[in-house]
């Protein structure tokens, strides 16, 4: 924004020669200094400016909404879990008499080794 030129010393004469008081003019060119001298605005956001964010707000939150609702749709029901855990439990168990088998073996050659070597 273009600072604004004002001159107070012709505003204030202007003012006078039309009949005003000489402290009321002063005062009437003391405010329109003042203004003149506000800060630039025009970076501010505006209502079109809100009311487009708004809209790109909410489209983002509708957006969102069909993501999660899609991600619940995956997730696992109780069923799934009933038969992980089903799975899980079968494996664990197969794998805990492989476990004593290869112990097993591995005493029982412990043992033939004594017996030969010992």
């Amino acid at each position: 924004m273009t600072p604004f030129v004002f001159d107070t010393l012709s505003a204030s004469k202007q003012l006078r020669e039309a009949g005003m008081a000489e402290g009321v003019a002063e005062a009437v060119v003391s405010v329109f200094q003042h203004a003149s001298a506000m800060p630039d605005i025009s970076h501010l956001a505006t209502k079109a400016d809100l009311d487009a964010l708004s809209v790109a707000t909410k489209a983002d939150l509708e957006a969102l909404s069909v993501a999660t609702k899609a991600d619940v749709a995956q997730l696992a029901t109780k069923t799934d879990l009933a038969e992980l855990r089903g799975e899980f439990s079968a494996k664990l168990l197969q794998q805990t008499w492989m476990m004593i088998g290869g112990i097993t073996a591995l005493v029982t050659m412990v043992n033939v080794t004594l017996k030969i070597f010992g």
